[in-house]
């Protein structure tokens, strides 16, 4: 994660979070007390005050740190190596790629292990209990791969933060929550840190739907990787136990073990163990080590940076907006701190780059097909004026200009590059062409890998039609249960694309045969954090998409029925939600009845979310778009009673 900083501008950051709960704590000195903290709503970028039934959030991937920290607590005391393979810890750990043994505890933390990414299916749940997550990852993991070979770059990875908890689970004996609440709760004294088998719901903040539209509390399932619940104080007093001299948690060594920078092969982050940055380049000037870690939930936001010498933490927690934002946020109150501290931090203003409008021949030759892990785009030189990059089998279009400012690094622009009107986009955004190992790469100085080109495809025809004949079909999310998160954003709906421009191509992926696509380059750092192979299945008569590492399975829109006046009861199916197609119905609304552990979703025509039963300003009366979906998500043996309002 990497963020743009403006000093002291507490009031513009603040008033650019989403509609939501804004909770900040800082701490200075050992003991932690609180210099600056507060709590309130933001919404249509006014803050005003208002009374909430409960002031922690799910912190997200800032759960890491906790993980990590309960693992060297058991470094500590001998039990756990971090070199020694996972499965010294975890004996049934398996995976269908041999390599899996070769995976240490310390890849596992510096998300170096070569492991697809996340498994996404049920991780986060609308204010559910449930174990199944847990309880299915490994079994989930025995039937994929890996992405690379274990070791050899960073790639940041939320499913060995998983393994992490079970392994934690595994040598200490004890369930994670119990351990957590054991050995890193008491012995700080937090109250209002845990999970969601140890947090009331009312002690949870909402989340928030569409800006401000409240839904019930967001739960982590996947509490290692990013389920831990908290307030933003006690976040900050955490971050406290990573002073220099604080043993309240963790050994001196133990903590310099996680603050080194892991940076391994061609990644250019500066990952730790367990944080997202250990090294900042405007405050190593100042002679600041500062540390940070962001999370984000599909609501929930966080961000904690501390300086362990200054003995400085900062905490920023959000239901809407982004880590992005809370870490900007943090940045300056952690500068705040550090003036009173009379050292002060010096953020130079990004200089205006001077542009060229001639492309140097050498680049001219980079021209082609490039790809990651989501699309393809093409790379031209106008006239040899400009490089522009035009999607291609992306599932938005849309179009780039970047001119070239020497260095080799281009610069996005916008305007006209021939009438010599573009100006740089702020803040400015370079790329520049690397070449390693035979392998072209264009490459984001600062964070890593975004495209490498793509090889000239010799697929199969066959292969090519059977993929050309889904070009544009959109497949919908089914396997979840109703509390699922995943019903309630974008991920519910996956579409493919195919070109002739791209042939060989389906989105991002190399087409291996009529139901097979996969990866032909992993891209170093974030650009592949999580990936996917599409497998397609036909059952029943109906084609399906599964994404089997994200745990993800969708159904064909062409095998959807529409929503029709004779359909009175929908009979309910675990891991296969009931789709329907809404088609002109104008002004109706629907009452629904539904079943325990039941839940039902609409969209617009747009596919953006319109009602969801954990909305919580709506009843049984579901008023319907013209045009969109609806889907109806339960258990076998029960069954949704539908009825129109007239």
């Amino acid at each position: 994660m990497r963020t743009m900083r403006r000093k002291n501008n507490l009031a513009k950051i603040a008033c650019g979070c989403a509609a939501g709960l804004l909770a900040i704590s800082v701490c200075m000195n050992a003991a932690g007390p609180v210099i600056c903290k507060a709590e309130s709503k933001s919404e249509s970028q006014t803050v005003k005050e208002e009374t909430f039934s409960g002031r922690c959030l799910n912190i997200g991937s800032v759960s890491k740190i906790y993980t990590v920290t309960a693992v060297m607590q058991l470094v500590d005391q001998g039990k756990v190596d971090l070199d020694a393979p996972v499965t010294d810890y975890i004996t049934d750990f398996k995976m269908a790629d041999d390599r899996y043994h070769k995976i240490t505890v310390r890849m596992l933390m510096n998300h170096t292990s070569g492991l697809m990414g996340t498994v996404y299916g049920g991780i986060f749940l609308f204010d559910e209990v449930d174990g199944t997550y847990h309880d299915s990852f490994l079994s989930i993991l025995q039937k994929e791969g890996l992405k690379y070979e274990p070791g050899e770059f960073n790639c940041y990875c939320n499913d060995g933060f998983t393994l992490l908890e079970i392994l934690v689970e595994r040598v200490s004996g004890m369930p994670f929550t119990q351990y957590l609440e054991e050995k890193v709760c008491k012995p700080l004294s937090l109250s209002e840190t845990g999970t969601a088998w140890n947090m009331d719901a009312s002690e949870l903040v909402p989340a928030y739907v569409n800006g401000n539209v409240r839904a019930t509390p967001e739960r982590g399932a996947g509490v290692g990787a990013g389920g831990i619940i908290s307030s933003a104080r006690e976040v900050c007093e955490f971050g406290a136990t990573f002073f220099s001299g604080n043993r309240a948690l963790l050994s001196e060594k133990a903590k310099k073990e996680m603050a080194k920078d892991y940076a391994t092969g061609y990644s250019k982050e500066a990952f730790g163990l367990g944080w997202d940055e250990v090294r900042k380049a405007d405050y190593e000037k100042a002679g600041v080590t500062v540390l940070s870690k962001g999370g984000d939930t599909f609501y929930h936001n966080a961000s904690l940076v501390v300086a362990p010498e200054e003995s400085i933490s900062v905490a920023v927690l959000a239901s809407g907006g982004g880590s992005g934002v809370d870490e900007e946020l943090a940045l300056a109150l952690m500068d705040v701190a550090l003036e009173a501290q009379g050292i002060s931090v010096d953020h130079p203003k990004e200089e205006k780059p001077e542009l060229s409008n001639v492309v140097p021949k050498e680049y001219l030759s980079y021209e082609g097909l490039y790809a990651d892990a989501h699309g393809t785009v093409s790379i031209s030189f106008p006239n040899g004026q400009y490089m522009k990059i035009t999607s291609v089998t992306y599932d938005r279009e849309f179009e780039k200009q970047y001119m070239y400012s020497g260095d080799g690094v281009f610069f996005e622009v916008s305007g006209d590059v021939a009438s010599g009107k573009a100006i740089p986009l702020r803040p400015y955004v370079a790329e520049k062409f690397e070449e390693w190992d035979g392998q072209v790469y264009l490459v984001n100085p600062e964070y890593g890998c975004a495209l490498y080109k793509a090889s000239e495809s010799r697929v199969e025809e066959k292969v090519q039609k059977a993929w050309e004949k889904r070009d544009g079909v959109s497949y919908y999310y089914v396997s979840g249960p109703a509390a699922d998160v995943t019903y309630s954003v974008e991920n519910c709906c996956v579409t493919l694309h195919t070109s002739e421009a791209a042939r060989g191509y389906v989105n991002g992926h190399l087409m291996q045969d009529e139901t097979h696509a996969g990866y032909e380059t992993i891209l170093p750092d974030t650009a592949s954090r999580d990936l996917s192979n599409l497998r397609m299945e036909t059952a029943g008569g109906k084609e399906y998409l599964c994404m089997d590492e994200y745990n993800y399975k969708y159904i064909s829109e062409e095998c959807i029925p529409v929503l029709t006046g004779d359909v009175t009861e929908v009979a309910l199916k675990t891991k296969e939600a009931s789709w329907f197609r809404i088609d002109g119905a104008k002004n109706l609304t629907l009452r629904l009845e539904l079943p325990e552990k039941a839940a039902a979703y609409v969209y617009d025509q747009y596919g953006n979310l319109r009602f969801s039963s954990y909305l919580a300003q709506y009843g049984k009366e579901v008023p319907l778009p013209e045009y969109g979906m609806i889907v109806f998500v339960g258990e076998t043996g029960g069954s949704v009673k539908v009825s129109a309002i007239n």
